[in-house]
């Protein structure tokens, strides 16, 4: 692991997220079953649920070499690349469950049969959204300090 302290500050926190994002896609797949959905809704969430599983994915990977990275003779802008890559996948993942909890959300003002949905979404959101804000944090940090 990166010796760096504000490097591994990052690296716990984005793990975290990751890993977040795959306990809640879980959740809801589990859930979907039993959800009343908007028409095309069903596949919105499964497809946000796909995209949550592969960043997570795509992300302990990248932490992987990272951490490989700054064992080595790395350049620091490489690693501040990485660390940027990183926290820019994790920020599209937040948009896509946003606009899924949005249309929810519309939906379930429309049709209170659908708020149960709105409900289940909504309450994962904060899940994953405070280990977001924490690597977010965590990579202002790092990627303003200096070289």
């Amino acid at each position: 692991m990166p010796t760096n302290g504000k490097l591994q500050i990052f690296v716990d926190a984005a793990q975290s997220c990751a890993m977040q994002m795959l306990g809640n896609a879980t959740y809801i797949q589990a859930e979907m079953p039993s959800l009343t959905l908007p028409e095309g809704m069903r596949e919105q969430l499964g497809t946000l649920c796909d995209r949550l599983t592969a960043t997570k994915h795509d992300v302990i990977s990248e932490l992987f070499e990272l951490s490989q990275a700054s064992e080595s003779s790395t350049p620091t802008a490489e690693i501040k690349m990485r660390v940027a890559r990183i926290t820019q996948w994790l920020w599209e993942t937040m948009l896509e469950m946003n606009e899924v909890v949005q249309s929810l959300q519309t939906a379930s003002e429309a049709d209170t049969q659908f708020f149960g949905s709105w409900l289940l979404v909504v309450e994962s959101a904060p899940h994953i959204l405070e280990p977001f804000n924490r690597t977010s944090e965590a990579a202002d940090a790092l990627l303003l300090s200096e070289p």
